[in-house]
């Protein structure tokens, strides 16, 4: 397993990513004028909600899956019976997490609706798509394991294109509002599941074992307590918003969110193939601790120069894109993506503790890093707002990505480049502290060259480091074209 693969599998990923997302900002300028700053703000809450709900549902059962796929102790002979089993479990467990919010949900409904916007109708179509969701990613997981980037591709494509086409029409056509946004993403995963299904027959089998089971979820389970706290300091800074300060405010937020997309689709690119690549480097490649700290150096300068881009011209395309409310995001926008920065950096600084099966340390690691984000919301939303919650974030995950790295040197230590990653995280720093002035400044065409001017230098800086060569690029290009 060489670098280049990955570069391959890593572009095959992020131009699938690249398009779907492509597909769903396209729509942003539609939403703007379909929807109130208000309105965005509660489809927001109602998404990162979503997303602990489906963190419970999931059980760590992804993480599992793979990580005993390609265990050197796992015969291959094994392997269908590892994929049913976790299918299996998974299917049952998160059809009873969702009917038990059901129940539980339903007397509350009116004071979800009365407070928080959020009509009983948004909050079932939301808990409708928990399970084919969670089968949907699970079987996605699985074509990772594969190797089989293009089915993955194929398959993420139908989901959000289908997604994205059912909640336009629902909402253009028949006027559905919020409502048609979520039914369109419950169809989008109804439609792709038999799909997913189909391409992963090879290790579906009508087989069931009660050892690879308990084996499965004891690995899993604690992915839930870290990601419960990941989810507070990632997502509930839109509740502490909603308490804290105003609707406005919250919209706000998750409109400079949108923009970090642009970065969170690279990050995801990179996650879809980093586990199972790096699971047969450890494998294949007897030097493969250096080649660790090398990909982290690279990885780290081609996210900090691509948050960068997002960060500066980021007001930019507000004002093209969206109607003058939208605007004051700008502040937030910059801070928040390169927050997303660091977030990248954490599939690879956490690597030694994988390595270790030293998950417990990842959940701890999360709580450390909610409990720090908690406190800082609490003093900088109320008087920050949108740009408050943005620093809570871009300072919570240099926290998370700091313990992962720190920890997984202590259990499995890679060689690092460190005056190369001193530069990186210094350009993150400064991009961030300037994106909170540049947001309250009017465009111009002498900013936006200034502008320009620092991503060359910072690029410059880069190549002078060695981080990255021309010749490099230059045989990774000719790769791409070729692939």
């Amino acid at each position: 397993m060489t670098l280049g693969r990955l570069g391959k599998d890593i572009a095959v990923y992020g131009a699938a990513d690249f398009i779907f997302r492509f597909i769903g900002f396209a729509t942003f300028p539609v939403y703007a004028h379909v929807f109130t700053v208000e309105q965005f703000g509660i489809y927001a809450l109602v998404s990162t909600t979503m997303g602990i709900i489906a963190l419970v549902a999931n059980m760590g059962l992804n993480n599992a899956a793979q990580r005993f796929y390609w265990d050197p102790e796992t015969e291959r002979s094994m392997q269908p019976t590892i994929v049913s089993t976790g299918l299996g479990v998974l299917m049952g467990w998160s059809f009873a997490v969702v009917l038990a919010l059901v129940f539980g949900l339903y007397p509350v409904r009116e004071l979800l609706s009365e407070r928080y916007g959020v009509t009983w109708t948004i909050a079932l179509l939301a808990l409708a798509t928990i399970v084919p969701e969670q089968a949907l990613q699970y079987c996605l997981d699985t074509l990772r394991l594969h190797f089989t980037p293009w089915k993955f591709a194929l398959v993420s494509f139908l989901k959000h294109l289908v997604g994205v086409v059912a909640g336009l029409i629902l909402i253009l056509a028949f006027d559905a509002g919020l409502e048609g946004l979520f039914l369109g993403g419950l169809i989008g995963a109804i439609i792709s599941v038999p799909l997913a299904l189909a391409l992963i027959r090879r290790d579906l089998a009508f087989a069931f074992d009660g050892e690879t089971a308990r084996r499965l979820v004891a690995f899993g389970h604690p992915f839930i307590f870290g990601g419960l706290g990941y989810w507070i300091f990632a997502s509930a800074d839109r509740w502490m918003l909603a308490e804290l300060s105003d609707a406005t405010q919250l919209g706000l937020f998750a409109i400079a969110y949108k923009f970090g997309t642009a970065v969170l689709f690279l990050n995801s690119a990179f996650g879809q193939a980093w586990s199972p690549v790096a699971h047969k480097i450890r494998r294949e490649d007897a030097d493969y601790r250096r080649t660790f700290a090398r990909i982290l150096s690279v990885w780290f300068f081609f996210l900090a120069l691509a948050g960068s881009t997002v960060a500066l011209f980021g007001p930019e395309v507000l004002r093209l894109l969206t109607p003058a409310e939208y605007w004051p995001a700008a502040s937030a926008l910059g801070i928040l993506v390169m927050g997303v920065v660091l977030a990248g950096t954490t599939q690879i600084t956490a690597v030694g503790i994988s390595i270790s099966r030293r998950t417990r340390l990842l959940a701890l690691a999360a709580w450390i890093t909610a409990l720090t984000n908690v406190g800082l919301n609490f003093i900088l939303i109320p008087a920050m707002g949108a740009a408050g919650a943005a620093t809570s974030t871009f300072l919570s995950y240099g926290v998370l990505t700091g313990l992962y790295l720190t920890w997984s040197q202590g259990l499995h230590p890679i060689p690092l480049e460190k005056a190369k990653l001193a530069y990186c995280a210094a350009l993150v720093v400064s991009v961030a502290a300037a994106s909170l002035a540049l947001g309250q400044l009017e465009v111009s065409v002498t900013l936006a060259i200034l502008k320009a001017a620092a991503l060359a230098a910072m690029a410059g800086g880069g190549l002078v480091l060695g981080i990255v060569k021309l010749s490099s690029v230059r045989v990774a290009l000719r790769e791409g074209l070729r692939t």
